[in-house]
């Protein structure tokens, strides 16, 4: 069965974590003893994407939502709920308890990782809206992934 979804809320959320990320990267980036410059490049990249999720909500909202399959959302609501994407306040809470560049590192890659598991998902269920805008962004967040690992693995 399907159902009419509101892109816009996703899209919000989205746009606000990707602003969380910003200032968590850029506290990173400024703290020599747990970080690396390459987050003040992160948080850039989380500014420009946290403006195109809000440009694309507004998109969505014009769209009148989105219909998707009932099966698909629920899945996708799911695995949402399982990142820090659905919970700012509890991704906050997370950074303010690290204590190692490895858990910079760590928590970093479980962000991005949970950024390009949503936005995967998000493309399953909306496979034609804004397709060019979402790989770019997974692309983005291709790369944040790849230094991340990089410097973790430098550590190991």
């Amino acid at each position: 069965m399907s159902l009419r979804v509101d892109g816009k809320a996703i899209l919000e959320l989205l746009a606000e974590n990707k602003s969380e990320s910003a200032q968590l990267y850029r506290r990173f980036a400024a703290d020599n003893a747990l970080g690396d410059p390459f987050f003040e490049t992160m948080a850039k990249d989380c500014d420009a994407m946290h403006d195109v999720f809000l440009a694309l909500a507004k998109q969505a909202q014009t769209d009148g939502g989105w219909v998707v399959e009932e099966s698909d959302h629920h899945y996708f609501s799911l695995r949402l709920e399982r990142t820090f994407l659905s919970d700012p306040a509890k991704f906050r809470e997370k950074a303010d308890k690290v204590q190692s560049r490895m858990d910079v590192l760590e928590l970093a890659e479980r962000v991005e990782c949970n950024t390009l598991e949503i936005l995967r998902e998000l493309d399953d269920i909306v496979p034609r809206f804004a397709p060019k805008e979402l790989k770019a962004i997974e692309d983005e967040t291709k790369v944040h992934l790849k230094k991340i690992t990089e410097g973790i693995r430098s550590l190991s």
